[in-house]
């Protein structure tokens, strides 16, 4: 018998997140750990990469402290079309605006960084599960702007505490490299608590 589909998990994460208490300050203490020491290992190579985030929706983790920690930088936020597919990547100190769906993003006109720069990509879902799975609101943006880059660039997926064992996945779907959750930045696949 089949297991629960993409939108099963979508209504059940989004009923169990809105019970959640997200601590926006311990996800973002653990995301600058991991980016301190993403820059210690990457010195010897040059410039630092961009480092790309996103402007938080209801529900996500709010990384406006990390993103205030100007010795992480530099960083970057995506920038959703309003025609088409593909996101972008903009300097978070560019112009913004506020998307029809309501928050806030770069404007289109934005100087663009080039996909080659990015360093590690910080990915919201509604959903994650041990192994690396995301669970998106559903049109894949992310895992169309994921696919496009260095498969060895780090992405952390921004759990907000929703964790599960094992999601629904599709031939597309990227996997995340770490999630970040209160317990701090792991390497995936994340051990069985119950194992």
């Amino acid at each position: 018998m089949a297991g629960p589909t993409k939108q099963e998990w979508r209504r059940r994460a989004n009923a169990a997140r809105a019970t959640l208490v997200i601590d926006h300050d311990a996800h973002c203490a653990a995301l600058a750990a991991f980016v301190r020491a993403l820059r210690v290992e990457s010195r010897p190579t040059g410039e630092a990469g961009w480092i790309v985030g996103y402007h938080a929706m209801d529900g996500e983790v709010d990384l406006a402290s990390l993103f205030g920690d100007t010795d992480l930088g530099p960083f970057a936020v995506t920038r959703t079309p309003e025609i088409g597919t593909a996101l972008t990547v903009h300097s978070l100190d560019g112009p913004t605006e506020r998307h029809r769906y309501g928050f806030l993003q770069p404007t289109a006109s934005a100087p663009v960084v080039a996909d080659d720069r990015i360093a590690a990509v910080l990915v919201p879902g509604v959903a994650f599960d041990r192994l690396g799975s995301r669970l998106g609101r559903g049109a894949g943006y992310f895992d169309r702007f994921l696919a496009r880059l260095d498969p060895s660039t780090p992405r952390i997926g921004i759990t907000g505490g929703y964790v599960v064992a094992e999601l629904p996945t599709d031939p597309h779907d990227q996997l995340m490299t770490h999630l970040c959750g209160e317990f701090g930045v792991l390497r995936v696949p994340l051990e069985d608590p119950e194992g």
